[in-house]
């Protein structure tokens, strides 16, 4: 009976829960490549929209630049004075002045260059607004009034933080944002031309599109692109009305392998719907004529050649996502009407050019053709870092060419990436798109771990027993892990919430208030120059930590560790002792002067930023535990073989079980929003990471009377190295 009732209890135990985990071992299995594609594409797809996002702001910079450099008074030499503004910037290929009718003033149609003429013969028509041209506009934007009478009867959801719109720059007001008014013969000029050349209806007139054109409220637009982002269910109703009305969006030049949400939204692979890609058919057959071909595949092998296709069959497979952009037709003088100055994209055949123009103070209008190499040097220069272990970064312009091409990369299908997003209506079928590095180390990894999944399967049914309490350790330690990335969350847009907050708070005093006193205003603007250093703080901890460790560069040279410390306290002075702190640095050793300089015991060889991140880090963890007694103190010790950075305090202390948990990473004694210190849980093990790669350490003990200290110690030395 025992036998048989331990027989039942083993199967019950074991055999019957293994067999049902290795059923959910293969379901699970199955599903790790597409969770696994899920996570990267979250990360990438950051970074695609940092990298949209800062193309279109280069593109307003840009039209600064030319606006800086241009003024055509009323009776000057125009022709001298255009000119001289292209020789003064490589940005200006072609310059023009139009009358308040629009007539071309320059270049004169005679005696013009080659480059004038083509120019010209390409553009002549549209300045003289006799002719349209094609333009986008955001689709959020153009049914603004429809997506916003939906909101009104959709469930009530959680606001999000207003975002700018893809592209947003490509025109924009004068004169504090007031529209300029087009003058009434150009306006009559401009409805007779109009009625005597309507747009084909492929292209309907930017006029006859709802409430939701350039004169609505701007609140009224952000409102309707963060409703059009965060609803999947108004995206599709969006996309198909417009199917319906015959809008055509703007072709896409790749077809992503993960389908990215539009800008601000949190559901991932929304355009994908039924309705936005009935929307986007027409779109890409209207747009076909313009999209090159793609590049001749290289030679290789025949597995991997097998593979590829396999691949891109597959690809070829998935819905193409729509564009978030509607082409419209308009002529300048309805561009013109609408602003002061701006950037206009135009497609002349297959060709993309950018003409500038700004209205003078007599109504005439100035401009020039964009250089185009300038140009896409300007907007490829945003890029930072292209390359990683992990992804290639660029971005592609209307022929779905790279801008740049990062190393490393020869022989990538540019018209595959793993994620993209559109720029915006600044820069036309222009993209930001994420690549990886190593195409399948998805489903290698994915693969990798179905492996483990099977051995782990049979290892738990063979010692489950004896197992018992190292798995629910395990699942402990995991929940536990979990828990603190949770709470490291939440800390981090508490700390971001805060200085944010006060920053906005005392903008907001600045711009309200009536003339105030100096002493007042300067207060202002110290204690805004204070959460701003915090919340660059937190950044940079943040960001340090998100980094990859192998990718972690130094700039290592000879610095004096008693100059940094230095630096360090006294551009943290004002901000503490303002909060009641003593703050004090002691140089032991460093003679009369007090300043190190010319110890040998005090030189080490360093990266100074990063060596001041670890001073600020301790400096921010002593200031954030420190109770009644405010007293912080910097002591620097030096002798041949190492110079030790000591930052004590009288707070609240460690216990001595904590001293070594505490530089692990989120780790906090009190992890809780209630305990009444901020902090992420970072600043202790990336000042430990810093300290460890500069070949020394950072310890704890408690200051005698109460209290912490931190010891940093550095291998001394002069010698010069690069890393």
């Amino acid at each position: 009976m025992k036998t048989r009732s331990l027989g039942l209890i083993f199967v019950a135990a074991v055999i019957v829960p293994s067999i049902l985990l290795a059923v959910l071992s293969i379901r699970s299995a199955g599903r790790e490549e597409a969770w696994m594609e899920k996570q990267a594409a979250a990360t990438l797809d950051a970074e695609v929209a940092h990298a949209a996002s800062l193309a279109s702001g280069e593109v307003g910079r840009i039209q600064d630049d030319l606006r800086a450099g241009l003024d055509v008074p009323a009776g000057a030499d125009y022709a001298r004075i255009l000119t001289g503004w292209k020789q003064s910037t490589p940005l200006v290929a072609v310059p023009f002045l139009l009358s308040p009718r629009y007539g071309i003033l320059w270049p004169p149609p005679g005696g013009a260059g080659s480059e004038q003429r083509q120019f010209l013969k390409d553009n002549g028509d549209f300045l003289s607004d006799r002719a349209a041209t094609t333009v986008l506009q955001n689709i959020a934007v153009r049914y603004q009034a429809e997506i916003l009478g939906q909101a009104e009867n959709a469930p009530a959801r959680a606001p999000v933080p207003a975002q700018p719109a893809p592209g947003y720059g490509a025109m924009r007001a004068g004169s504090g944002g007031v529209a300029a008014a087009v003058p009434p013969q150009a306006q009559a000029s401009s409805r007779e031309q109009q009625s005597a050349e309507a747009p084909s209806p492929s292209e309907p007139e930017a006029s006859t599109a709802s409430s939701s054109g350039p004169s609505a409220p701007a609140d009224e637009k952000q409102m309707a692109i963060d409703t059009f982002a965060q609803s999947p269910a108004v995206q599709t109703r969006v996309y198909e009305e417009a199917r319906q009305k015959g809008d055509q969006l703007s072709a896409r030049n790749v077809a992503p392998k993960v389908l990215a949400a539009p800008a601000g939204s949190d559901a991932a692979g929304a355009q994908g719907s039924s309705g936005a890609e009935a929307a986007a058919a027409p779109a890409q057959e209207a747009d076909k004529d313009l999209i090159p071909p793609a590049p001749a595949p290289q030679p290789e092998s025949a597995p991997r050649r097998a593979a590829a296709l396999k691949k891109e069959a597959a690809v070829s497979a998935q819905p193409s996502p729509p564009s978030q952009f509607v082409r419209t037709s308009q002529f300048l003088s309805q561009i013109a009407s609408r602003g002061e100055y701006g950037i206009i994209p135009r497609f002349t055949g297959e060709r993309l050019e950018f003409l500038f123009w700004e209205r003078q103070r007599d109504g005439r209008i100035a401009g020039c053709e964009i250089a185009d190499a300038a140009f896409r040097s300007r907007i490829a220069g945003v890029l930072e870092s292209t390359w990683t272990p992990v992804r290639v970064l660029t971005l592609l312009d209307e022929n779905g060419s790279p801008l740049l091409t990062p190393p490393g990369s020869e022989g990538q299908d540019w018209r595959r990436p793993f994620v993209a997003r559109e720029v915006g209506e600044s820069l036309p079928r222009w993209e930001a798109a994420a690549y990886l590095t190593q195409p399948d180390s998805i489903s290698s990894r994915a693969r990798s771990s179905s492996l483990v999944i099977w051995i782990l399967v049979m290892i738990l049914f063979v010692s489950v027993a004896g197992g018992g309490t190292m798995v629910l350790s395990s699942v402990y330690a995991g929940m536990k892990t979990a828990q603190q990335k949770a709470t490291f969350v939440t800390n981090v847009s508490h700390e971001l919430k805060t200085p944010l907050t006060s920053i906005s708070l005392f903008v907001d005093l600045l711009r309200r208030k009536g003339p105030l006193a100096p002493a007042k205003r300067e207060q202002y603007l110290s204690l805004m120059a204070s959460e701003t250093e915090r919340l660059t703080r937190l950044i940079n901890n943040v960001l340090d930590f998100s980094r990859d460790r192998e990718t972690r560069r130094y700039s290592m040279r000879t610095v004096d560790a008693a100059e940094v410390a230095a630096q360090i306290v006294e551009s943290q002075r004002v901000r503490l002792e303002a909060k009641g702190f003593r703050l004090s640095l002691e140089v032991v050793g460093a003679g009369a002067g007090g300043s190190g300089v010319d110890q040998p015991g005090l030189q080490v060889c360093a990266d100074p930023e990063a060596l001041k991140q670890v001073l600020l880090n301790l400096l921010s963890n002593a200031e954030k535990y420190s109770r009644d007694t405010r007293d912080i103190a910097v002591e620097l010790t030096g002798d041949p073989a190492e110079v030790a950075i000591a930052v004590s305090d009288r707070g609240i202390g460690i216990p001595e079980k904590e001293r070594e948990k505490i530089f692990r990473e989120f780790y906090r004694v009190d992890d809780s929003l209630s305990s009444g210190v901020q902090g992420t849980g970072l600043g202790l093990s990336i000042a430990r990471r810093i300290a460890r790669d500069h070949g020394g350490d950072i310890t704890c003990t408690a200051r005698p009377g109460g209290g912490s200290r931190f010891v940093v110690r550095l291998p001394a030395g002069r010698k010069e190295t690069n890393e």
